[in-house]
C-alpha cells in the first residue's frame, strides 16, 4: 500500500492524544463526585450504566476516526479486481485490389463499414487497434478502448498498391499487449536486407510484459481483405508458404485469425485510371488462416455474424492488482461506524456522544 499524502499520517498521533484525554476527564468527573457525595451513597443516588454500555459506543467513534484520519494520507492499494484483458487488431487491406466495385461503393469501402460496426458492437472495455496494409503494414493506432480515435483513423484510410497478408498478420501481432519485442520470422526477411519494423516510434506502444506469449492473455488479429495477396517480404517464397509461416507466427504467440473475406465469388472487372483489370476474390486464403489459428472465417460480415464475432473475443477477464484510491471506502466505512456507534449510545445511554 502507498500513499498520495503520506505526511498526514503523522495525525494518527491524535489517536491516543485523545484517548488519554477521555481518560483523565473521566478521572476528574470521578473526583468531583466524591467530593460533593459520600462514596457510599453515591452508587444509591447516581445510576452507573454497564461498562459494555459506555465502551462499545466509545470504541465504535474512536475507530471512525482512526479511519477518517488514515484516509486522509488518500492510501492507494492494488486489490485484485476482475480487468477485462481482450485486445484485438483490425487489419484493413488498401491495395488496389479493394477499389473493386461488387461490393457498394467498393470493397475498401465496404471493409471500412464492416471495421465502424465492429466498433459499435464490440464492449467499451475492449482494446482494438487499427493496422492498415498494402505493399507493407502501417500501425496507426495501438489497441485502445478511444473508439473516436479508431474511427478517424479509419476515415482517413486510402488505397495504395498492392497486397502482403502476411505483413499485416506480423505486424498486428506485435501490436497486441505483451507482444512487441517478439523477432518476425526470418523467413519472411528479404534475404541480405533489414526490413525496416513498423512498429518503430509508434506512439502508445504498450510495454512489454515480461511473460512469454502462451502466458498472455489471447489475442486476436481481426482481417478484412479480398484475400489476393501479391507481395512478400521475401521474393523467393511462394504466396501459400508465405501465409503458412505467418499463421505459424500468429499461433505461437499465442493469437487467433479471424477473417472477413470482401468481394463476390469470381472476382470482377474495375475500371482503374482509364484502364479495366481483372481483380481476383481468393477468400480460401483468408479461410486457412483462420483454420491454421482456431479462428473462424465469416462470408458474408452480416451484423448477426458480427455480434458472434465479438462475443467471442470481446472479454477476456482476469483478475489483475489495480492501483485504486481507497480513501472514500474507508470514509464511508467511519460515517457507518459512526452511525452506529451513535445509534447504540443513544438506545443504552440516551445521549448521543
Amino acid at each position: 500500500m502507498s500513499f498520495t499524502w503520506p505526511a498526514f499520517l503523522w495525525l494518527l498521533l491524535l489517536i491516543p492524544l485523545f484517548i488519554g484525554l477521555l481518560v483523565w476527564t473521566n478521572r476528574r468527573r470521578e473526583r468531583t463526585a466524591e467530593a460533593f457525595a459520600d462514596a457510599h451513597l453515591l452508587r444509591a443516588v447516581v445510576r452507573q450504566p454497564p461498562k459494555a454500555h459506555v465502551r462499545w459506543p466509545l470504541a465504535l467513534q474512536l475507530l471512525a476516526l482512526f479511519l477518517l484520519l488514515f484516509a486522509a494520507a488518500r492510501p492507494v492499494a492494488s486489490p485484485p479486481l476482475p480487468t477485462n484483458k481482450a485486445a484485438i487488431v483490425l487489419a484493413v487491406d488498401t491495395s488496389r485490389s479493394m477499389l473493386a466495385s461488387d461490393l457498394n461503393p467498393s470493397r475498401l469501402e465496404a471493409a471500412k463499414a464492416t471495421a465502424r460496426k465492429f466498433l459499435e458492437l464490440a464492449p467499451s472495455t475492449t482494446q482494438i487497434g487499427l493496422v492498415s496494409f498494402s505493399d507493407s503494414a502501417s500501425a496507426l493506432v495501438m489497441p485502445t478502448t478511444d473508439r473516436q480515435k479508431l474511427l478517424e483513423a479509419i476515415d482517413r484510410l486510402k488505397p495504395a498498391q498492392n497486397t502482403s497478408i502476411e505483413n499485416a498478420i506480423v505486424t498486428g501481432v506485435r501490436m497486441l499487449p505483451g507482444r512487441k519485442n517478439l523477432k518476425p520470422p526470418a523467413e519472411l526477411q528479404p534475404p541480405g536486407l533489414q526490413q525496416p519494423d513498423p512498429l518503430q516510434g509508434v506512439p502508445d506502444l504498450p510495454a512489454p510484459e515480461a511473460q512469454p506469449p502462451k502466458d498472455l492473455p489471447p489475442g486476436s488479429v481481426v482481417i478484412l481483405s479480398d484475400g489476393a495477396s501479391n507481395v512478400s517480404t521475401n521474393p523467393g517464397l511462394p504466396t501459400r508458404s508465405s501465409l503458412e509461416i505467418a499463421a505459424r507466427f500468429a499461433k505461437n504467440a499465442n493469437v487467433k485469425l479471424f477473417t472477413f473475406p470482401m468481394g463476390q465469388p469470381g472476382g470482377t472487372v474495375a475500371q482503374i485510371e482509364g484502364r479495366n483489370y481483372y481483380i481476383p476474390f481468393e477468400p480460401r486464403n483468408l479461410e486457412q488462416l483462420a483454420q491454421a489459428t482456431g479462428g473462424r472465417n465469416t462470408y458474408p460480415p452480416t451484423e448477426e455474424a458480427l455480434q458472434a464475432i465479438v462475443r467471442e473475443l470481446g472479454v477476456i477477464i482476469r483478475w489483475e492488482g489495480t492501483k485504486t484510491e481507497i480513501s472514500s471506502l474507508l470514509s464511508a466505512l467511519a460515517a457507518l461506524l459512526m452511525i452506529t456507534g451513535a445509534g447504540l449510545s443513544l438506545r443504552w445511554q440516551r445521549r448521543v456522544p
